[in-house]
């Protein structure tokens, strides 16, 4: 299965949700949903995490003419795994 369709829409849900203003959608409504993601993205297994990983790094080196979403994208698994998985 091409998963790249997959991750570009959690990547950009999770974008949504970090950047909306407040008057976009309600703060503590957009934390939750962003929390309910991550929950889900935490019972993936070890070979799936590896795969989203990689498909992440290949969405950032294909967005390198957007360096400010390359980043972005790019420390999407800190955000979920934190810094003592990656």
């Amino acid at each position: 299965m091409n998963n790249e369709p997959l991750v570009r829409a959690i990547v950009s849900a999770l974008a949504f949700l970090d950047e909306a203003e407040d008057d976009e959608v309600d703060p503590d409504a957009a934390v939750k949903a962003a929390e309910h993601i991550v929950h889900e993205l935490l019972k993936m297994s070890d070979a799936d995490r590896r795969e989203f990983e990689e498909t992440v790094e290949a969405i950032a080196v294909a967005s390198a003419d957007s360096p400010a979403y390359a980043a972005y994208v790019r420390k999407l698994p800190f955000m979920v795994w934190g810094p003592e998985e990656q």
